[in-house]
This record gives structure tokens, C-alpha cells and sequence, in this order.
């Protein structure tokens, strides 16, 4: 579902290419033939071949014809776009007719595909889903790429844990630009090509768009979005539940164990009362608003211990673990009493980058923000 609304989304957007990634074909190559159906755009990909014959399964390279206008004179331009997704040797998945589907190293296909393409393009632009490292060797391996617009496909990389997330790459490669944004619909890459008399790109402008509060969602695919989200959660859900307990595991006697905010309140009592005025204490319903409270991706940073020995599981199994609580920035707490001249804790605001990155809190300036969470005098005060 969440592909499909990607492809609704495309669509509206005026799309004419988009790079073959592994995700399109995660339920099956007949699933991704009538989800390429609903396309008004083109897939490439040059290194997602049959296994049989080498051949990519879709077209490997497509070239896309742009006006350039200057007061009344008018150039058309070609614009030649390969895609390229990370080679996984496990990756294999079944096609018609016992064909089977595999990846093939993405810079050696490059190499084998370009020569054909600037035959018939006058601008190279690569789509790739590699991690970087893999990026930067592109342009040093293939030349006459203009332009490499990716985003990292690596599994497990999250917002969180993927440095292009907070940092979009932006390098120059002799005359190839390298551009990775974030992969989570937060930034706008936009990048325009600016062409001499002869109609040779001379130069580009580059920019990177947070997509903020104030700029307003389109409310066509603002609906389908919504549409999806609820249904995702609802699935999420469900495999939550049938695979986590519904009581919280005992961690092991000699390790410290998550508690829950409460416990610290016993003690902390000023500490707690700043910490329950604040965003931190609500940061679940945040989740519970946006449909996302079973989304695997935000819940580190609006629960506490989530992925952890003996964290957040479920609403059910760990309700003293919701929202950003003590422990979620001071690590788990059941061991402080008992050993509370060694010191407990502590942080300092680097730690808040963690969850408050570029793409997931853009709004974020530390001198702002600290205030309102700030606790710790309140604490040293009692003590």
C-alpha cells in the first residue's frame, strides 16, 4: 500500500523517471508489474537483471527531452537518466516462468550501459540507491555523469542512524555532482541546470528545501497519505502483538532495568513536574494523532528504551515506558538508589541531536528548545 501511495504521489507530482530500488519488488515481481501498471513515469534500472541472461528486467537507461527556452529561441535538450540500486547476494526473487531476478555489482553495469546512453543524451544523470561510500566511486569509475541523485538503501538505516538524513551530501567529482537528501519525504531537492549557447550544461544550482510546517500539503495527497498511514499502523500493530509479550521481560539481576518516569518522581519531585509541562511528557500522543504509535521509526524518539533490553515494547506490555520519559535520555534508572554517590546520567545537550535531527525536528535551535525542558537546577535546588 505504502508503494502504491508512493506511485499516486509520483504521479501528481509530473514524474518522468524513477530508479528500480529492491522495495518495489519486496512482494514479488506480478505485484510490481501491476504497480508499474498505475506509473505515468519510467523505471530503470541497469544492475536488476534476470538471472539467466543478465538482461535488466526493466529498461536500464531512458532519455527524456526538456525544452530550454530563452526569450523566443527555444533548445531542446536530452537528458539521460540509468539506474542503479545496491548489489545484495541474497537478494533473489521469483519471475515468470521460473526466471528468477537477481542484482548485479551497480558499477560495472554502469559501465556496460553508459556508452550506449551518451550516444543518445546530452546530460548523464545517475539515480542510484547506494550507500554512499558505493556513490563517490561512481563518477571515479564512469565518466560523463553530470549528475548522482540517490538516497542511502541501506537495511536498517534509519533517520536516526544515516548520516545524509542530517546532512545531504553535496560533493563535486570533477564535473559530476553527487546529491544525496533524506529518505523520509521531510526535504526537497530541487537543482536546476543552467546551459551555455551550444545547449552544454555549464553549471547547476543546487538547493536543499526542509519541508517545515510552512509550506501546506497538498490536501489531494495529504488524503492518500492519511489513507495509508492509518492502514500501515494497523498492520504494524498487529505483527507488534503477535510477536512481543504483553507482560515486560525481567532483565537480568545484575543489570540496571528501565522503570518508568514515576519511580523517579519519588525523589526527583521538582525535576518531574518541569519534565511533565513539557513537550517530552505528551510525546506519544504525538504519535497517537499522526497514526504512527506502532511505526518502528519514530518510536525510539517518543518512547523510552524502544529496541533496548527491557524498553518499550507495546502499549499493553510496557505503558510506564511511553512518551520521553527520565530514562529515555538518562539511561535505565532501577540501580540509582543503590548507588547514588556514584553519579547517575549524565548528559549533556549533545545528546538531544540523537532524535532532534534535521529531518525529524527542523525547527529545532538548541537555545530554544533547552529551555523548556531544562529540569536539573530545579533538581540540584532540592537536593
Amino acid at each position: 500500500m505504502q508503494t502504491d501511495a508512493l506511485i499516486e504521489g509520483m504521479n501528481a507530482l509530473g514524474y518522468k523517471v524513477a530508479n528500480l530500488s529492491l522495495r518495489e519488488l519486496s512482494h514479488g515481481y506480478d505485484v510490481f508489474v501491476e504497480r508499474q501498471k498505475k506509473a505515468r513515469f519510467e523505471f530503470v534500472s541497469a544492475n536488476v537483471v534476470w538471472q539467466d541472461s543478465g538482461e535488466p528486467i526493466v529498461a536500464p537507461t531512458t532519455v527524456v527531452k526538456a525544452t530550454l527556452r530563452d526569450g523566443a529561441r527555444s533548445k531542446t535538450v536530452r537528458l539521460g537518466f540509468i539506474g542503479l540500486t545496491r548489489n545484495d547476494p541474497a537478494f533473489l526473487k521469483e519471475g515468470p516462468k521460473g526466471r528468477r531476478i537477481v542484482t548485479v555489482d551497480p558499477l560495472s553495469a554502469a559501465e556496460k550501459q553508459l556508452p550506449a546512453l551518451r550516444q543518445k543524451a546530452d546530460v548523464i544523470v545517475a539515480l542510484v540507491a547506494l550507500d554512499l561510500q558505493q556513490a563517490r566511486q561512481l563518477p571515479k569509475r564512469v565518466k560523463d555523469i553530470a549528475l548522482i541523485l540517490g538516497a542511502d538503501s541501506t537495511p536498517g538505516r534509519t533517520a536516526m542512524m544515516t548520516r545524509t538524513d542530517d546532512f545531504p551530501e553535496d560533493t563535486e567529482f570533477g564535473r559530476a555532482h553527487l546529491l544525496y537528501a533524506g529518505d523520509q519525504g521531510k526535504v526537497l531537492g530541487e537543482i536546476r541546470l543552467v546551459f551555455d549557447a551550444k545547449g552544454a550544461a555549464s553549471s547547476n544550482q543546487r538547493s536543499i528545501i526542509q519541508l517545515t510546517r510552512e509550506w501546506p500539503d497538498d490536501p489531494k495527497l495529504a488524503e492518500v497519505m492519511e489513507t495509508v498511514k492509518v492502514a500501515i499502523n494497523q498492520y504494524n500493530k498487529e505483527q507488534t502483538l503477535a510477536m512481543s509479550p504483553f507482560a515486560a521481560p525481567t532483565p537480568p539481576p545484575a543489570e540496571a532495568a528501565y522503570t518508568g518516569s514515576d519511580r523517579c518522581a519519588l525523589c526527583h519531585e521538582q525535576a518531574f513536574t518541569v519534565w511533565a509541562k513539557s513537550s517530552h511528557a505528551h510525546a506519544f500522543q504525538t504519535l497517537l494523532s499522526a497514526h504512527q504509535e506502532y511505526n518502528p521509526k519514530c518510536l525510539p524518539c517518543h518512547t523510552i528504551g524502544f529496541g533496548q533490553r527491557g524498553g518499550y515494547l507495546n502499549p499493553q506490555a510496557t505503558s510506564n515506558l511511553i512518551n520521553v520519559g527520565c530514562e529515555a535520555c538518562h539511561g535505565p534508572s532501577s540501580r540509582h538508589p543503590e548507588q547514588i554517590e556514584a553519579g547517575f546520567g549524565r548528559i549533556d545537550v549533545s545528546s538531544c541531536v540523537t532524535c532532534h535531527t534535521r529531518e525529524n525536528s527542523p525547527d529545532y535551535v538548541p537555545a530554544e528548545y533547552i529551555p523548556k525542558v531544562i529540569h536539573w537546577k530545579e533538581a540540584q535546588t532540592k537536593r
